[in-house]
């Protein structure tokens, strides 16, 4: 079956390190985009955006903090 692509949007919480954050987003990329010196449009287009914690709304934190607590051991 050949679908049309769609836009999506991925969302990725998490509670790490400047550093930790930067090697993540490098292997977002290298996943995304394995060879960036392509000649051309990436086969899949994409974007990606990094937002610090502190910038969003106090709801928007104490929410996705319960969230990534589901993936904590117990």
């Amino acid at each position: 079956m050949n679908e049309t692509p769609q836009l999506w949007k991925v969302v990725i919480a998490l509670e790490a390190t400047s550093e930790q954050v930067e090697a993540l987003t490098d292997r977002f990329v290298e996943t995304i985009c394995p060879d960036p010196s392509h000649e051309g449009w990436c086969d899949t287009p994409w974007a990606l955006h990094v937002v610090e914690g502190d910038s969003l709304s106090t709801n928007e934190q104490e929410r996705l903090r319960d969230e990534i607590k589901d993936t904590m051991e117990s």
